[in-house]
């Protein structure tokens, strides 16, 4: 019995030291003759394992086909089996690997074994090399392995190797940076940190370069071999000289990058269609009902109880005839996305701020909120204006909400791991830019901005004359003109029915009090453009806006920022943020604030272009049509400005397209993006009825609740929970986190409470 049970005990430690025991084999075929291929040779591995019991038992692996310069790779049993290969042609072996020694693995470690030539008795030459354990690169990072192959038997001191690289992403910065070469077993490893662009890779040997890649992309979470080859020997003052190439091969398939970004569209239209099917069954349900019912022969009429409807009052209609809808969406859709984008946004690096100069989605999101900011306070301050509310009060209750943004920005950057240092607690943010911009803007509205009235078309030039408003001239109209022929007058009109009317476009009678606004807005533009291009920096040169670090050949490494960077770390000091979307990418060593001073002054310009959207939906309101067209005018000329900017490319240019720096031509084409979004929005919700705006129409009514509550439970589930560290798993924490905020936006707005500050 006792016998039975150690039996027993060794069996169950033997299978699962062979579940567990288990190595890689990488084989490399390097032979030009007799290539293999699809109609070629195979290459089987054999495995000898020592069994307990009896004799050696010979196990086979078929790993046919094998491309030639490919590689291949299959898990076998590791605990010190021998290993070795043969080529099979029509059944029968033609070539065997002369291993000098049995290639003895340990468990979790690769080897790669390289084909060169073939030798006498047909026997296959070549060199093993031992890689060691599998390494796990993480997320967006890359490890690859260098295998030198022994040249006319001289060995290799593999401490001597070195590898530089330079990222294509990081521009203009400074080549040749160490990649940091480890040795391990016969091989030599490095890390890329970075793989969402191509690199160029340099392979020294005693600083003596073996050889170069250009533009070698490596993949997520991959593993990869790099073989130097020796390609010639050429005779040089009596010596040889032996040159080398580089060939990469991948051990491990990197992770498939696109799989969640595609199955997150596909789910996400699987939902749409089942709500429209929902809502189409919903509204056909009473006649379906009553048409199968007649058919079976029990419909009567008379049991049939007619639905009561509420009719809703005549406020409540105004009310929603009133609210457009398209602007609660596009609010909606910003901060929704500025949810998505603080969640992670599954790490994707295009759905990330760019590093520097450049765009990606997130980019385009704050501007986008702040230009509907810049739509809300038209609406605001206009409906105030109509309530005949004292402009002083007005003010009053700007000048509150501003304070309450900066103080509840300012308490959102105390919500670090551990507890906030504040010696370093971080003053600027998103919400005190909007609270600053929000501030200036409201008060150039309520200072030079009366209330405005609905032309009656856009292409009638026509607005009608009120009690108390300004004409054209800028004199009061309370009393009827004393013009002698009123309907045949150049300045005045009769509409249809009978009111008097004051000639002329709404434009033109828009910008008559306007004018003060362009100009201040002018003014705070000037200013920006000024501090950045001649204001002098001591130690860089006047007019950089760079990110400094090893960008510019790591000649500017303490200039990140240029002006606005300096500025910021003139007032702020040590309570700015410290870890800016330029640092891995340009390895930049001095902080830089994406929501600083001098970026805040064109930052108004982002929210006045709303201000412009919302001055034409309040003139326009009676004429839609017009009102896209307008918004679509206003979407071509800013793009126009930002273009020539940047001189059309997205990383150049005269004034770089650049969210760190809010310039100019980033404001120009981000307003640009604002104006047709919200023009498709209103064409689509507004014109034509197309859509409700759902689910976003629901979230816009309550965006500053839905932004701040997401980073204040940012760390709780279902927002957030331990996942592995794969784009895949990510994404959903990310779609779960955005969707539950889309929900709450959608209960809150059922329950008709909408929190403002």
């Amino acid at each position: 019995m006792k016998m039975l049970l150690l039996f027993g005990v060794i069996t169950v430690c033997w299978v699962a030291s062979r579940a567990e025991d288990v190595a890689y084999i990488q084989i490399f075929d390097f032979i030009e003759q007799n290539k293999t291929g699809p109609n070629d040779p195979a290459i089987v591995l054999t495995e000898v394992v020592p069994d307990l019991f009896t004799t050696p038992e010979k196990y086979t692996y078929d790993l046919y086909p094998l491309d030639y310069m490919g590689n291949l790779k299959t898990p076998v049993n590791a605990s010190a089996y021998e290993l070795s290969f043969q080529r099979l042609k029509e059944g029968s072996v033609t070539y065997q690997h002369p291993l000098e020694e049995p290639l003895v693995l340990k468990p979790n470690e690769n080897a790669a074994i390289f084909v060169d030539e073939v030798g006498a008795d047909n026997l296959l030459k070549g060199s093993v090399c031992h890689t060691g354990p599998t390494p796990v690169p993480g997320l967006d990072k890359a490890i690859a392995m260098i295998c030198p192959t022994a040249a006319g038997g001289k060995e290799f001191n593999l401490s001597l190797f070195e590898v530089v690289g330079s990222n294509r992403g990081c521009l203009g910065c400074k080549t040749g940076i160490d990649l940091g070469a480890t040795v391990v077993q016969d091989s030599v490893h490095f890390l890329i940190d970075d793989t969402n662009y191509y690199w160029n890779i340099s392979i020294f040997y005693n600083k003596r370069e073996m050889c170069n890649g250009t533009d070698w992309r490596f993949g997520d979470s991959g593993i990869y071999t790099i073989v130097l080859k020796e390609t010639e020997a050429a005779a040089k003052e009596g010596e040889t000289e032996i040159d080398y190439s580089c060939y990469m091969f991948t051990t491990t398939k990197p992770s498939n990058y696109w799989m969640p970004i595609w199955l997150t569209l596909v789910v996400l239209v699987v939902i749409i269609l089942f709500i429209v099917i929902l809502v189409i069954i919903d509204r056909r349900y009473p006649r379906l009902k009553e048409e199968t019912m007649k058919r079976l022969g029990y419909w009567n009429p008379e049991d049939e109880i007619p639905l009561q409807k509420t009719e809703p009052d005549e406020k409540e209609k105004e009310r929603k005839a009133a609210r457009l809808q398209s602007l609660d969406t596009f609010r909606g859709l910003a901060v929704t996305i500025m949810i998505f984008v603080n969640f992670g946004g599954g790490n994707y690096f295009f759905l990330d701020h760019a590093a520097w100069n450049g765009l990606s989605l997130a980019d385009f999101v704050f501007p986008w909120f702040m230009f509907m900011v810049g739509c809300s306070i038209v609406l605001s301050v206009q409906s105030q204006l109509k309530k005949n509310v004292a402009k002083t009060k007005i003010l009053k209750k700007v000048g509150v909400r501003f304070l309450k943004l900066f103080l509840i920005g300012v308490f959102l950057n105390t919500g670090v791991p551990g507890g906030v240092d504040l010696t370093q607690l971080r003053i600027p943010g998103v919400l005190q830019r909007i609270g600053f911009t929000y501030l200036v803007c409201s008060v150039l509205e309520i200072l030079f901005i009366p209330r405005l009235t609905a032309a009656e078309n856009f292409g009638g030039e026509r607005m009608k004359v009120e009690d108390n408003e300004y004409n054209e001239c800028g004199k009061f109209l309370n009393e009827e003109p004393d013009i002698p022929d009123k309907k045949n007058s150049w300045k005045y009109a009769q509409n249809s029915e009978g009111e008097t009317v004051i000639r002329g476009g709404w434009l033109s009678n828009l910008l008559i009090h306007t004018w003060p606004q362009y100009i201040v807005i002018s003014l705070f533009t000037a200013l920006w453009c000024v501090i950045t291009f001649i204001l002098p920096i001591p130690g860089c040169p006047t007019g950089y806006v760079g990110p400094g670090g090893i960008a510019d050949g790591g000649l500017l490494e303490n200039c990140t920022g240029g002006a606005a960077g300096y500025i910021d770390r003139l007032v702020w000091g040590s309570h700015m943020y410290q870890h800016p979307t330029c640092k891995p990418m340009y390895h930049t060593t001095l902080a830089h604030d994406p929501e600083g001073i001098l970026g805040s002054l064109t930052a108004v310009l982002t929210v006045y272009s709303g201000v412009v959207a919302g001055h034409i939906v309040v003139m326009l309101k009676s004429s839609r049509g017009s009102t896209v067209g307008a918004l679509s005018v206003l979407s071509v000329v800013s793009l126009a400005i930002g273009l020539i900017l940047s001189k059309g490319t997205l990383t150049g240019g005269w004034v770089p397209i650049n969210k760190n720096l809010w310039s100019v031509s980033f404001v120009a084409i981000t307003s640009a993006s604002a104006y047709f979004v919200l023009a498709i929005m209103y064409l689509m919700i507004d014109f034509f009825h197309i859509w409700c705006g759902a689910p976003f129409n629901s979230a816009g009514k309550n965006p500053l609740f839905l932004y701040v509550g997401s980073y204040i439970v940012y760390s709780y589930f279902p927002f957030n929970w331990a996942t592995s560290q794969s784009h895949g798993a990510l994404m959903l924490q990310s779609v779960v986190g955005t969707a539950c905020w889309l929900l709450v936006g959608f209960y809150l707005d059922c329950k008709k409470k909408y929190y403002k500050i």
